[in-house]
């Protein structure tokens, strides 16, 4: 009879011993095989604060914080087009705990000489939002459409300034419109939209890449002017600026924001971060935001986004050969 008893407790422990084994695995898999995050994450924005970036970004995070459960910290380190905080994020420990809120700049600087690293420096986790550039000039300026602009630069070549981040995306705008339309701007190096747009407030540029989250406001005031966008259609939220296809300039191009963690980071907990962007981008009140601020959400996951990058700086580098930015 004892020892009866002793063989019905010991089938009773190792069956609480399994069950608490299975538990622990359905908890697991119910958040994508990992039980990430379990403590804060810290988001480094590579840009200064009040710019678009760094504005879509705090937006981003207040949903982020409501699908993992944990407080999104959004840290800026601007400086270097985005290549300073970008280096902060790729010396970070690989545990999900700090994430880059980076764009397309981090192949775009590598291909421009600008740094020695580029997307295979981390691991991509989702893309976003994507942002339509925008030609914007001061409302006092005297050119109305970009075929004035073409113009002018036919006869006199470099005659109008470009403001851009120098191997980021804003110096892609200009590279492409004098690649598509046969001309040569003079452009100038302003880190980050927010420092660009202050110039062209001020009128010390002539012309500027910028975004409608950006340059929003100035447009009401009637203290920008935009005289294209680089999209294939017009958008919903400015009907009345065209294409630069419309008028004769095959280019388009937009700012495409997304998440990175630093190499080596587990591909479970890239997947973890992966799905809670996916949620976020169908969140109704998110898309409404987004497009209350002109931008577009469009979610890539973390498979996606590498062949996407991969792609997109195969086609960069053609072009910037064309230009004469990087040899042959």
């Amino acid at each position: 009879m004892t020892f009866l008893k002793k063989k019905i407790t010991l089938i009773f422990a190792l069956l609480l011993m399994i069950g608490t084994v299975l538990a622990g695995c359905g908890s697991n898999s119910a958040n994508g095989g990992t039980s990430y995050p379990e403590k804060n994450i810290k988001l480094l924005v590579p840009w200064n604060a009040g710019g678009d970036t760094d504005v879509i970004n705090r937006v981003a995070a207040k949903y982020l914080e409501k699908e993992l459960g944990v407080k999104i910290i959004v840290q800026n380190i601007g400086g270097g087009s985005g290549s300073i905080g970008a280096k902060e994020a790729m010396g970070a420990a690989a545990d999900g705990y700090t994430i880059l809120a980076g764009h397309d700049s981090i192949g775009i600087s590598k291909l421009m000489g600008q740094t020695d690293f580029d997307y295979s420096a981390f691991e991509p986790v989702a893309l976003l939002t994507s942002a339509p550039q925008l030609i914007a000039t001061h409302v006092d300026n005297p050119w109305n459409s970009m075929q004035d602009v073409v113009d002018q630069l036919k006869s006199e070549p470099e005659s109008i300034s470009f403001g851009a981040s120098i191997g980021s995306t804003s110096h892609i705008v200009p590279l492409g419109i004098m690649d598509r339309a046969e001309v040569k701007f003079n452009i100038v190096g302003y880190d980050g939209t927010a420092k660009r747009t202050t110039a062209l407030l001020g009128q010390h540029l002539d012309f500027g890449a910028t975004t409608i989250p950006a340059a929003k406001e100035y447009m009401k005031a009637n203290q920008l002017k935009i005289l294209g966008i680089a999209t294939e259609e017009r958008t919903p939220a400015l009907p009345d600026v065209p294409t630069l296809i419309e008028q004769g300039i095959d280019f388009t191009n937009a700012t495409n924001r997304g998440y990175f963690a630093p190499e080596g980071t587990p591909e479970d907990v890239v997947k973890a971060f992966s799905d809670a962007v996916a949620k976020v981008a169908e969140n109704p009140d998110f898309i409404k935001e987004m497009e209350d601020m002109g931008v577009e959400v469009r979610y890539m996951d973390y498979k996606e986004y590498s062949q996407y990058l991969k792609d997109d700086v195969e086609f960069l580098e053609g072009m910037l050969k064309r230009q004469g930015v990087i040899e042959e």
